[in-house]
Protein backbone atom coordinates (compact mmCIF):
# COMPACT_ATOMS: atom_id res chain seq x y z
CA UNK A 1 0.00 0.00 0.00
CA UNK A 2 1.50 3.30 -1.04
CA UNK A 3 1.36 6.40 1.05
CA UNK A 4 -0.35 9.65 0.24
CA UNK A 5 2.99 11.34 -0.43
CA UNK A 6 4.03 8.66 -2.95
CA UNK A 7 0.68 8.97 -4.73
CA UNK A 8 0.97 12.77 -4.80
CA UNK A 9 4.54 12.52 -6.17
CA UNK A 10 3.27 10.30 -9.02
CA UNK A 11 0.42 12.70 -9.70
CA UNK A 12 2.71 15.77 -9.70
CA UNK A 13 5.57 14.10 -11.59
CA UNK A 14 5.21 16.39 -14.65
CA UNK A 15 5.87 19.39 -12.39
CA UNK A 16 8.65 17.83 -10.32
CA UNK A 17 10.68 16.01 -13.00
CA UNK A 18 12.06 19.17 -14.70
CA UNK A 19 13.25 20.44 -11.31
CA UNK A 20 14.78 17.14 -10.22
CA UNK A 21 16.41 16.03 -13.48
CA UNK A 22 19.75 17.77 -13.60
CA UNK A 23 23.36 16.77 -13.14
CA UNK A 24 24.49 20.26 -12.17
CA UNK A 25 25.78 20.66 -8.62
CA UNK A 26 23.45 22.40 -6.22
CA UNK A 27 23.55 23.92 -2.75
CA UNK A 28 20.73 23.02 -0.38
CA UNK A 29 20.22 24.30 3.14
CA UNK A 30 17.39 23.11 5.41
CA UNK A 31 16.18 26.71 5.70
CA UNK A 32 15.39 26.74 1.97
CA UNK A 33 12.40 24.45 2.36
CA UNK A 34 11.01 26.43 5.30
CA UNK A 35 11.42 29.73 3.53
CA UNK A 36 9.74 28.24 0.45
CA UNK A 37 6.73 27.24 2.56
CA UNK A 38 6.50 30.72 4.08
CA UNK A 39 6.79 32.46 0.70
CA UNK A 40 4.20 30.13 -0.83
CA UNK A 41 1.77 30.80 2.00
CA UNK A 42 2.29 34.54 1.48
CA UNK A 43 1.49 34.18 -2.22
CA UNK A 44 -1.61 32.13 -1.43
CA UNK A 45 -2.80 34.64 1.16
CA UNK A 46 -2.24 37.46 -1.33
CA UNK A 47 -4.30 35.61 -3.94
CA UNK A 48 -7.04 34.90 -1.42
CA UNK A 49 -7.06 38.49 -0.18
CA UNK A 50 -7.31 39.83 -3.71
CA UNK A 51 -10.16 37.45 -4.53
CA UNK A 52 -12.09 38.32 -1.39
CA UNK A 53 -11.68 42.10 -1.55
CA UNK A 54 -12.23 42.63 -5.28
CA UNK A 55 -15.47 44.49 -5.96
CA UNK A 56 -18.24 42.28 -7.29
CA UNK A 57 -18.94 44.20 -10.52
CA UNK A 58 -15.34 44.34 -11.72
CA UNK A 59 -13.97 43.08 -15.04
CA UNK A 60 -12.74 39.50 -15.22
CA UNK A 61 -9.24 40.61 -16.27
CA UNK A 62 -8.52 41.52 -12.67
CA UNK A 63 -8.65 37.82 -11.84
CA UNK A 64 -5.36 37.31 -13.68
CA UNK A 65 -3.23 38.40 -10.66
CA UNK A 66 -5.33 36.20 -8.39
CA UNK A 67 -4.67 33.23 -10.65
CA UNK A 68 -0.95 33.94 -11.04
CA UNK A 69 -0.33 34.44 -7.32
CA UNK A 70 -2.41 31.38 -6.48
CA UNK A 71 -0.55 29.16 -8.95
CA UNK A 72 2.85 30.38 -7.72
CA UNK A 73 1.80 29.64 -4.15
CA UNK A 74 0.52 26.17 -5.03
CA UNK A 75 3.65 25.32 -7.01
CA UNK A 76 5.86 26.40 -4.12
CA UNK A 77 3.89 24.34 -1.61
CA UNK A 78 3.97 21.28 -3.87
CA UNK A 79 7.72 21.52 -4.34
CA UNK A 80 8.27 22.13 -0.62
CA UNK A 81 6.13 19.12 0.33
CA UNK A 82 6.93 16.65 -2.43
CA UNK A 83 10.17 17.79 -4.00
CA UNK A 84 13.65 16.53 -3.34
CA UNK A 85 16.48 18.70 -2.06
CA UNK A 86 17.58 19.22 -5.66
CA UNK A 87 14.12 20.47 -6.67
CA UNK A 88 13.99 22.97 -3.80
CA UNK A 89 17.51 24.21 -4.57
CA UNK A 90 16.73 24.46 -8.28
CA UNK A 91 13.57 26.45 -7.56
CA UNK A 92 15.72 28.91 -5.61
CA UNK A 93 18.38 28.68 -8.37
CA UNK A 94 21.02 27.78 -5.77
CA UNK A 95 24.18 26.61 -7.51
CA UNK A 96 27.29 25.17 -5.95
CA UNK A 97 30.39 27.26 -6.15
Amino acid sequence: MSSLKEFARKLCAPLLKPLENSDAPYHYTPKSRGILVIMSLLFLSLATGLAVFLPSGIERTFLIPVTVFGLIGLLGLLVAWLGSERAVARLWNSKQG
